[in-house]
Protein backbone atom coordinates (compact mmCIF):
# COMPACT_ATOMS: atom_id res chain seq x y z
CA UNK A 1 0.00 0.00 0.00
CA UNK A 2 1.65 3.79 -1.18
CA UNK A 3 0.11 6.84 -0.52
CA UNK A 4 -0.55 9.46 -3.02
CA UNK A 5 1.28 12.75 -4.21
CA UNK A 6 -0.81 15.88 -4.37
CA UNK A 7 -1.22 15.35 -8.08
CA UNK A 8 -3.54 11.76 -7.19
CA UNK A 9 -5.47 13.53 -4.20
CA UNK A 10 -9.20 12.21 -4.92
CA UNK A 11 -8.21 9.45 -7.14
CA UNK A 12 -10.61 6.18 -7.50
CA UNK A 13 -10.19 3.72 -9.63
CA UNK A 14 -8.04 1.46 -11.34
CA UNK A 15 -4.66 1.98 -13.71
CA UNK A 16 -3.50 -1.45 -15.45
CA UNK A 17 -3.08 -3.02 -12.08
CA UNK A 18 -2.93 -0.75 -9.55
CA UNK A 19 -6.36 0.12 -7.63
CA UNK A 20 -6.93 4.08 -5.98
CA UNK A 21 -9.02 4.12 -3.62
CA UNK A 22 -9.86 7.11 -0.46
CA UNK A 23 -9.67 5.75 3.39
CA UNK A 24 -10.05 8.27 6.27
CA UNK A 25 -9.22 11.45 3.85
CA UNK A 26 -6.22 9.86 2.35
CA UNK A 27 -5.38 8.68 -1.71
CA UNK A 28 -4.06 5.16 -1.21
CA UNK A 29 -3.25 2.76 -4.00
CA UNK A 30 -2.43 -1.33 -3.84
CA UNK A 31 -1.74 -3.72 -6.55
CA UNK A 32 -3.96 -5.85 -7.32
CA UNK A 33 -2.42 -9.52 -7.08
CA UNK A 34 -4.81 -12.29 -8.67
CA UNK A 35 -4.63 -15.24 -5.96
CA UNK A 36 -3.68 -18.58 -7.36
CA UNK A 37 -5.94 -21.47 -8.43
CA UNK A 38 -4.56 -24.59 -6.19
CA UNK A 39 -6.06 -27.43 -8.15
CA UNK A 40 -5.79 -29.93 -4.98
CA UNK A 41 -8.61 -33.09 -5.13
CA UNK A 42 -10.39 -31.62 -2.52
CA UNK A 43 -10.57 -28.28 -3.55
CA UNK A 44 -11.75 -29.45 -7.65
CA UNK A 45 -14.24 -31.96 -5.38
CA UNK A 46 -15.91 -29.38 -3.55
CA UNK A 47 -16.34 -26.95 -6.62
CA UNK A 48 -17.98 -29.75 -8.52
CA UNK A 49 -20.51 -30.42 -5.11
CA UNK A 50 -21.36 -26.96 -5.16
CA UNK A 51 -22.36 -26.76 -8.75
CA UNK A 52 -23.94 -30.88 -8.71
CA UNK A 53 -26.24 -28.84 -5.69
CA UNK A 54 -26.59 -25.17 -7.59
CA UNK A 55 -27.69 -27.24 -11.22
CA UNK A 56 -30.16 -29.05 -9.26
CA UNK A 57 -31.79 -26.54 -7.86
CA UNK A 58 -32.00 -24.20 -11.22
CA UNK A 59 -34.13 -27.43 -12.66
CA UNK A 60 -35.97 -27.99 -9.16
CA UNK A 61 -36.64 -23.90 -8.35
CA UNK A 62 -40.86 -24.43 -9.11
CA UNK A 63 -41.13 -26.75 -6.54
CA UNK A 64 -37.83 -26.07 -4.00
CA UNK A 65 -38.16 -22.54 -3.23
CA UNK A 66 -41.18 -23.14 -1.35
CA UNK A 67 -40.62 -27.21 -0.18
CA UNK A 68 -38.99 -26.93 3.15
CA UNK A 69 -41.24 -27.01 6.08
CA UNK A 70 -40.58 -23.33 8.58
CA UNK A 71 -38.23 -21.99 5.75
CA UNK A 72 -39.50 -18.61 4.28
CA UNK A 73 -40.27 -19.19 0.41
CA UNK A 74 -37.51 -17.64 -2.36
CA UNK A 75 -33.69 -17.39 -0.49
CA UNK A 76 -34.28 -19.20 2.51
CA UNK A 77 -35.69 -22.19 0.98
CA UNK A 78 -32.84 -22.18 -1.59
CA UNK A 79 -30.31 -21.83 1.07
CA UNK A 80 -31.39 -24.99 2.96
CA UNK A 81 -31.61 -26.48 -0.37
CA UNK A 82 -28.00 -25.97 -1.57
CA UNK A 83 -27.06 -26.49 2.59
CA UNK A 84 -28.83 -30.02 2.91
CA UNK A 85 -27.36 -31.03 -0.92
CA UNK A 86 -24.05 -30.01 -0.32
CA UNK A 87 -24.40 -32.14 2.73
CA UNK A 88 -25.34 -35.32 1.23
CA UNK A 89 -22.90 -35.38 -1.45
CA UNK A 90 -20.13 -34.15 0.71
CA UNK A 91 -20.93 -37.38 2.61
CA UNK A 92 -21.78 -39.82 0.59
CA UNK A 93 -18.19 -39.40 -0.78
CA UNK A 94 -16.86 -39.70 2.50
CA UNK A 95 -18.52 -43.11 3.46
CA UNK A 96 -17.74 -44.15 -0.19
CA UNK A 97 -14.33 -43.70 0.64
CA UNK A 98 -14.27 -44.78 4.43
CA UNK A 99 -15.76 -48.05 3.08
CA UNK A 100 -12.46 -48.51 0.89
CA UNK A 101 -14.57 -47.71 -2.03
CA UNK A 102 -12.91 -45.83 -5.15
CA UNK A 103 -15.17 -42.32 -6.32
CA UNK A 104 -15.14 -44.12 -9.55
CA UNK A 105 -18.21 -45.64 -7.81
CA UNK A 106 -20.11 -42.51 -7.47
CA UNK A 107 -22.22 -41.37 -10.24
CA UNK A 108 -24.42 -38.54 -11.32
CA UNK A 109 -21.54 -35.70 -12.05
CA UNK A 110 -19.87 -33.41 -14.68
CA UNK A 111 -16.90 -31.37 -15.10
CA UNK A 112 -16.81 -27.80 -13.57
CA UNK A 113 -16.94 -26.61 -17.52
CA UNK A 114 -19.59 -29.19 -18.47
CA UNK A 115 -23.23 -27.58 -19.30
CA UNK A 116 -24.13 -31.91 -18.83
CA UNK A 117 -26.41 -32.25 -16.12
CA UNK A 118 -28.19 -35.43 -14.41
CA UNK A 119 -29.97 -35.81 -10.94
CA UNK A 120 -28.07 -37.66 -8.25
CA UNK A 121 -30.43 -38.67 -4.85
CA UNK A 122 -31.59 -34.84 -4.60
CA UNK A 123 -33.11 -33.93 -1.28
CA UNK A 124 -36.20 -31.62 -2.59
CA UNK A 125 -38.06 -31.34 0.27
CA UNK A 126 -38.26 -31.33 3.98
CA UNK A 127 -40.86 -31.40 6.84
CA UNK A 128 -42.57 -33.70 9.70
CA UNK A 129 -45.41 -34.60 7.39
CA UNK A 130 -45.87 -38.70 6.59
CA UNK A 131 -43.36 -39.84 3.97
CA UNK A 132 -44.49 -41.78 0.67
CA UNK A 133 -41.94 -44.18 -0.36
CA UNK A 134 -41.51 -44.14 -4.27
CA UNK A 135 -39.81 -46.83 -6.51
CA UNK A 136 -38.85 -47.31 -10.40
CA UNK A 137 -39.70 -50.47 -11.91
CA UNK A 138 -36.96 -50.69 -14.27
CA UNK A 139 -38.29 -53.98 -15.69
CA UNK A 140 -41.83 -53.03 -16.10
CA UNK A 141 -40.82 -49.93 -18.66
CA UNK A 142 -39.01 -47.18 -16.35
CA UNK A 143 -41.80 -46.45 -15.13
CA UNK A 144 -42.48 -45.09 -10.79
CA UNK A 145 -44.64 -46.50 -8.68
CA UNK A 146 -46.15 -46.14 -4.95
CA UNK A 147 -47.49 -49.64 -3.16
CA UNK A 148 -51.58 -49.23 -2.02
CA UNK A 149 -53.21 -52.29 -0.57
CA UNK A 150 -56.07 -51.49 -3.20
CA UNK A 151 -56.99 -48.44 -5.91
CA UNK A 152 -59.69 -46.48 -3.75
CA UNK A 153 -58.96 -43.01 -2.33
CA UNK A 154 -59.17 -44.73 1.79
CA UNK A 155 -56.95 -47.65 0.20
CA UNK A 156 -53.68 -45.12 -0.75
CA UNK A 157 -54.42 -42.48 2.39
CA UNK A 158 -55.01 -45.26 4.64
CA UNK A 159 -51.41 -46.74 3.94
CA UNK A 160 -49.49 -43.76 3.90
CA UNK A 161 -51.08 -42.04 7.07
CA UNK A 162 -52.55 -38.93 4.62
CA UNK A 163 -55.76 -36.75 4.85
CA UNK A 164 -58.52 -35.32 2.54
CA UNK A 165 -57.20 -32.17 1.10
CA UNK A 166 -53.58 -33.03 1.57
CA UNK A 167 -51.55 -32.10 -1.73
CA UNK A 168 -48.99 -34.94 -3.93
CA UNK A 169 -46.82 -33.09 -5.79
CA UNK A 170 -45.41 -36.16 -7.66
CA UNK A 171 -41.85 -35.54 -9.11
CA UNK A 172 -39.87 -37.39 -11.98
CA UNK A 173 -36.87 -36.94 -13.96
CA UNK A 174 -37.05 -38.60 -17.28
CA UNK A 175 -34.32 -39.06 -19.73
CA UNK A 176 -35.88 -37.87 -23.64
CA UNK A 177 -33.97 -38.01 -26.22
CA UNK A 178 -30.60 -37.86 -24.23
CA UNK A 179 -31.31 -35.14 -22.31
CA UNK A 180 -32.71 -35.67 -18.51
CA UNK A 181 -36.12 -33.56 -17.65
CA UNK A 182 -37.71 -32.45 -14.62
CA UNK A 183 -41.80 -33.35 -14.90
CA UNK A 184 -43.67 -32.39 -12.21
CA UNK A 185 -47.73 -32.42 -11.24
CA UNK A 186 -50.14 -31.73 -8.08
CA UNK A 187 -53.16 -33.56 -7.23
CA UNK A 188 -55.41 -32.93 -4.20
CA UNK A 189 -56.75 -35.64 -2.76
CA UNK A 190 -60.27 -34.46 -2.62
CA UNK A 191 -62.73 -36.95 -4.09
CA UNK A 192 -66.51 -36.17 -5.26
CA UNK A 193 -68.51 -38.64 -3.10
CA UNK A 194 -68.76 -37.26 0.78
CA UNK A 195 -66.65 -39.37 2.44
CA UNK A 196 -64.35 -40.49 -0.12
CA UNK A 197 -64.23 -44.24 0.72
CA UNK A 198 -64.74 -45.89 -2.46
CA UNK A 199 -63.37 -43.27 -5.26
CA UNK A 200 -61.13 -44.93 -7.31
CA UNK A 201 -57.96 -43.23 -7.67
CA UNK A 202 -57.94 -43.62 -11.24
CA UNK A 203 -61.16 -42.29 -12.19
CA UNK A 204 -60.87 -39.06 -9.54
CA UNK A 205 -57.78 -38.40 -10.79
CA UNK A 206 -56.86 -38.68 -14.33
CA UNK A 207 -59.23 -38.69 -17.09
CA UNK A 208 -58.97 -40.26 -20.48
CA UNK A 209 -56.70 -38.13 -21.69
CA UNK A 210 -54.06 -38.35 -19.16
CA UNK A 211 -54.89 -35.16 -17.12
CA UNK A 212 -56.42 -34.65 -13.74
CA UNK A 213 -59.53 -32.78 -14.02
CA UNK A 214 -59.40 -30.20 -11.70
CA UNK A 215 -60.60 -27.31 -13.28
CA UNK A 216 -60.19 -24.60 -10.41
CA UNK A 217 -56.92 -25.49 -9.88
CA UNK A 218 -54.06 -23.72 -11.54
CA UNK A 219 -51.09 -26.43 -11.76
CA UNK A 220 -53.19 -28.75 -14.04
CA UNK A 221 -50.07 -30.54 -15.62
CA UNK A 222 -50.31 -33.90 -17.35
CA UNK A 223 -49.78 -37.74 -16.62
CA UNK A 224 -48.37 -39.90 -19.16
CA UNK A 225 -50.03 -43.03 -16.82
CA UNK A 226 -51.61 -43.34 -13.79
CA UNK A 227 -52.59 -46.77 -13.02
CA UNK A 228 -53.35 -49.26 -10.44
CA UNK A 229 -51.53 -52.54 -11.09
CA UNK A 230 -52.27 -55.56 -8.21
CA UNK A 231 -50.40 -53.36 -5.30
CA UNK A 232 -49.46 -50.15 -6.71
CA UNK A 233 -49.91 -46.94 -8.44
CA UNK A 234 -47.53 -46.84 -11.59
CA UNK A 235 -47.26 -42.89 -12.73
CA UNK A 236 -45.15 -41.47 -15.70
CA UNK A 237 -45.54 -37.76 -16.25
CA UNK A 238 -45.56 -35.10 -18.79
CA UNK A 239 -43.77 -36.96 -21.81
CA UNK A 240 -43.19 -40.31 -20.81
CA UNK A 241 -39.80 -40.52 -21.13
CA UNK A 242 -37.31 -43.63 -19.49
CA UNK A 243 -37.95 -42.60 -15.50
CA UNK A 244 -34.64 -42.42 -14.26
CA UNK A 245 -35.50 -40.67 -10.46
CA UNK A 246 -38.52 -40.12 -9.14
CA UNK A 247 -40.08 -38.82 -5.77
CA UNK A 248 -43.62 -37.37 -3.97
CA UNK A 249 -44.13 -34.54 -1.51
CA UNK A 250 -47.04 -34.09 0.27
CA UNK A 251 -47.97 -30.64 1.79
CA UNK A 252 -50.71 -30.15 4.20
CA UNK A 253 -52.34 -26.72 4.61
CA UNK A 254 -51.29 -25.48 8.56
CA UNK A 255 -55.04 -24.27 9.62
CA UNK A 256 -53.90 -22.48 12.15
CA UNK A 257 -50.33 -20.43 10.58
CA UNK A 258 -51.02 -16.53 10.83
CA UNK A 259 -50.96 -14.87 7.21
CA UNK A 260 -47.47 -12.82 7.70
CA UNK A 261 -45.24 -15.67 7.99
CA UNK A 262 -45.48 -17.72 4.83
CA UNK A 263 -42.77 -20.30 5.99
CA UNK A 264 -45.92 -21.45 8.46
CA UNK A 265 -48.52 -21.59 5.92
CA UNK A 266 -48.02 -25.64 5.16
CA UNK A 267 -46.23 -28.39 6.55
CA UNK A 268 -44.03 -31.04 4.15
CA UNK A 269 -43.04 -34.48 4.13
CA UNK A 270 -39.34 -35.78 3.43
CA UNK A 271 -38.70 -36.52 0.07
CA UNK A 272 -35.09 -37.86 -1.21
CA UNK A 273 -35.19 -38.72 -4.94
CA UNK A 274 -34.52 -42.39 -4.94
CA UNK A 275 -32.83 -43.41 -8.80
CA UNK A 276 -33.18 -45.72 -11.39
CA UNK A 277 -29.18 -46.19 -12.31
CA UNK A 278 -30.45 -48.16 -15.43
CA UNK A 279 -31.91 -45.50 -17.28
CA UNK A 280 -28.68 -43.30 -16.99
CA UNK A 281 -27.15 -44.99 -19.85
CA UNK A 282 -23.14 -44.76 -20.27
CA UNK A 283 -23.11 -40.79 -20.66
CA UNK A 284 -22.34 -40.02 -17.44
CA UNK A 285 -19.12 -39.09 -14.82
CA UNK A 286 -18.18 -40.32 -11.41
CA UNK A 287 -17.34 -37.91 -9.10
CA UNK A 288 -13.70 -39.55 -9.54
CA UNK A 289 -13.46 -38.52 -13.24
CA UNK A 290 -15.33 -35.00 -12.99
CA UNK A 291 -12.45 -34.36 -10.83
CA UNK A 292 -9.88 -35.32 -13.04
CA UNK A 293 -11.32 -33.52 -16.26
CA UNK A 294 -11.67 -31.16 -13.99
CA UNK A 295 -8.10 -30.54 -13.90
CA UNK A 296 -7.97 -29.50 -17.57
CA UNK A 297 -9.66 -26.40 -17.14
CA UNK A 298 -6.81 -23.77 -17.49
CA UNK A 299 -7.96 -21.52 -15.12
CA UNK A 300 -11.13 -21.00 -12.71
CA UNK A 301 -12.32 -17.43 -13.30
CA UNK A 302 -12.27 -15.47 -9.74
CA UNK A 303 -15.73 -13.60 -10.65
CA UNK A 304 -17.15 -17.63 -10.90
CA UNK A 305 -19.16 -18.92 -8.75
CA UNK A 306 -17.11 -21.86 -8.57
CA UNK A 307 -13.66 -20.15 -7.21
CA UNK A 308 -13.54 -20.89 -4.35
CA UNK A 309 -12.74 -17.46 -2.06
CA UNK A 310 -9.27 -16.99 -0.57
CA UNK A 311 -7.88 -20.20 -2.68
CA UNK A 312 -4.34 -19.07 -2.08
CA UNK A 313 -1.06 -21.06 -1.91
CA UNK A 314 -1.68 -23.06 1.46
CA UNK A 315 -4.56 -25.63 2.59
CA UNK A 316 -6.84 -28.11 1.19
CA UNK A 317 -10.10 -26.60 2.16
CA UNK A 318 -13.17 -27.16 4.68
CA UNK A 319 -16.45 -27.11 3.34
CA UNK A 320 -19.18 -25.54 5.24
CA UNK A 321 -22.84 -25.09 5.17
CA UNK A 322 -23.51 -24.53 1.61
CA UNK A 323 -20.80 -22.74 0.29
CA UNK A 324 -17.15 -24.60 0.53
CA UNK A 325 -14.34 -22.24 1.79
CA UNK A 326 -10.65 -22.19 0.24
CA UNK A 327 -7.45 -22.81 2.03
CA UNK A 328 -5.00 -20.43 3.54
CA UNK A 329 -3.20 -17.52 1.64
CA UNK A 330 -4.40 -15.15 -1.02
CA UNK A 331 -5.37 -11.82 -1.00
CA UNK A 332 -8.20 -11.51 1.75
CA UNK A 333 -8.24 -13.04 5.14
CA UNK A 334 -10.81 -15.48 4.34
CA UNK A 335 -14.73 -15.46 3.45
CA UNK A 336 -17.16 -13.39 5.53
CA UNK A 337 -18.12 -14.64 9.36
CA UNK A 338 -21.57 -14.60 10.39
CA UNK A 339 -21.32 -11.14 11.72
CA UNK A 340 -19.90 -9.89 8.87
CA UNK A 341 -23.13 -8.15 7.02
CA UNK A 342 -24.87 -6.37 4.13
CA UNK A 343 -27.73 -4.33 4.60
CA UNK A 344 -29.29 -4.30 1.07
CA UNK A 345 -32.28 -1.73 0.14
CA UNK A 346 -32.07 -1.29 3.84
CA UNK A 347 -32.32 -4.86 5.03
CA UNK A 348 -29.30 -6.53 6.42
CA UNK A 349 -28.34 -9.99 6.30
CA UNK A 350 -25.33 -12.30 7.32
CA UNK A 351 -23.03 -13.08 4.36
CA UNK A 352 -21.27 -15.49 5.56
CA UNK A 353 -22.32 -18.31 3.29
CA UNK A 354 -20.95 -16.05 0.16
CA UNK A 355 -24.13 -15.69 -1.67
CA UNK A 356 -26.90 -14.00 -0.62
CA UNK A 357 -30.59 -12.94 -2.28
CA UNK A 358 -32.75 -9.46 -2.10
CA UNK A 359 -35.83 -8.39 -3.75
CA UNK A 360 -34.92 -6.53 -7.09
CA UNK A 361 -34.13 -3.82 -8.32
CA UNK A 362 -30.84 -3.81 -5.43
CA UNK A 363 -30.43 -0.15 -5.11
CA UNK A 364 -27.76 -0.33 -1.86
CA UNK A 365 -25.63 -2.33 -0.50
CA UNK A 366 -24.53 -1.17 2.83
CA UNK A 367 -21.09 -3.72 3.99
CA UNK A 368 -20.46 -3.51 7.71
CA UNK A 369 -18.11 -6.00 9.75
CA UNK A 370 -15.00 -6.06 12.37
CA UNK A 371 -11.79 -5.29 11.39
CA UNK A 372 -12.38 -5.43 7.78
CA UNK A 373 -9.18 -4.23 7.10
CA UNK A 374 -8.39 -1.25 4.26
CA UNK A 375 -8.41 -3.55 1.46
CA UNK A 376 -10.54 -1.38 -0.98
CA UNK A 377 -14.20 -2.47 -2.38
CA UNK A 378 -15.47 -2.84 -5.94
CA UNK A 379 -18.46 -4.42 -7.50
CA UNK A 380 -19.70 -5.55 -10.41
CA UNK A 381 -23.12 -6.35 -12.02
CA UNK A 382 -22.96 -9.78 -13.36
CA UNK A 383 -19.00 -10.06 -12.37
CA UNK A 384 -18.92 -8.16 -16.30
CA UNK A 385 -18.26 -5.02 -17.28
CA UNK A 386 -16.42 -1.69 -15.62
CA UNK A 387 -15.96 -2.19 -11.71
CA UNK A 388 -18.27 -0.06 -9.17
CA UNK A 389 -16.28 1.67 -6.63
CA UNK A 390 -18.09 2.35 -3.32
CA UNK A 391 -19.47 5.93 -2.44
CA UNK A 392 -17.79 5.32 0.81
CA UNK A 393 -14.85 2.95 2.77
CA UNK A 394 -13.34 2.61 5.85
CA UNK A 395 -11.19 -0.05 7.76
CA UNK A 396 -15.33 -1.54 8.80
CA UNK A 397 -16.62 -1.81 5.67
CA UNK A 398 -18.28 0.21 2.42
CA UNK A 399 -21.56 1.51 0.85
CA UNK A 400 -22.61 1.14 -2.44
CA UNK A 401 -25.56 3.40 -4.04
CA UNK A 402 -27.49 4.65 -6.37
CA UNK A 403 -27.29 1.25 -7.95
CA UNK A 404 -29.92 -0.36 -10.21
CA UNK A 405 -29.28 -4.42 -10.23
CA UNK A 406 -32.28 -5.70 -12.03
CA UNK A 407 -33.98 -9.08 -11.66
CA UNK A 408 -32.11 -12.03 -12.99
CA UNK A 409 -29.11 -9.96 -12.37
CA UNK A 410 -26.35 -10.18 -9.60
CA UNK A 411 -23.99 -7.76 -8.13
CA UNK A 412 -20.36 -9.26 -7.32
CA UNK A 413 -18.78 -7.87 -4.71
CA UNK A 414 -15.05 -8.02 -4.38
CA UNK A 415 -12.52 -7.45 -1.85
CA UNK A 416 -9.05 -6.75 -2.81
CA UNK A 417 -9.45 -8.26 -6.19
CA UNK A 418 -10.98 -11.54 -4.66
CA UNK A 419 -14.88 -12.17 -5.13
CA UNK A 420 -15.92 -11.88 -1.66
CA UNK A 421 -19.85 -12.66 -1.90
CA UNK A 422 -22.58 -12.53 -4.89
CA UNK A 423 -25.80 -10.73 -4.43
CA UNK A 424 -28.57 -12.43 -6.12
CA UNK A 425 -31.63 -9.90 -7.46
CA UNK A 426 -34.83 -11.73 -7.36
CA UNK A 427 -38.46 -10.89 -8.33
CA UNK A 428 -40.92 -10.53 -5.44
CA UNK A 429 -42.08 -14.11 -4.66
CA UNK A 430 -45.07 -15.10 -6.69
CA UNK A 431 -45.45 -18.89 -5.33
CA UNK A 432 -44.15 -21.42 -7.77
CA UNK A 433 -45.78 -24.14 -8.35
CA UNK A 434 -48.57 -22.65 -6.69
CA UNK A 435 -50.35 -23.68 -3.14
CA UNK A 436 -53.39 -22.55 -1.68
Amino acid sequence: MAKMNQNLYGAVGKIGNITFYQSNGETLAREIVKPKNPKTFLQTMQRILLKAAGVAYSKFKEICDHSFEGFGYGSECMNKFKKVNVNYLRDRAVSIQESGQSLDQFYQFSPIDSDAWAPYAIIVSQGHLPEVSVGIDAEGGHVAYVNSPNATYADFTNAWGLRRNDQITFVTVQKIEGKYEVELARIVLNPRNPDGSGAPMTTEIVNSEGEFPCSNWKNQLNFSTFEFDTDHFNFVLGRGGIVVAAGIIVSRKNKGAGCKDKSTDWFRSNCQLVLNEAGFGDDLCSLAQAVEKSYAVSEIDIESEYYLNNAGGGGTGTTGNSTPSGGSGGVTPGEPTYNTMAAINGVSQSIAGGSVNATAPVTTVAISGNNLGEVVFTAKVDGTGDAINPTSHNANGATFSGLNVEAGHSLVVYRGGTLWFTITAQEPYNGGLEEG
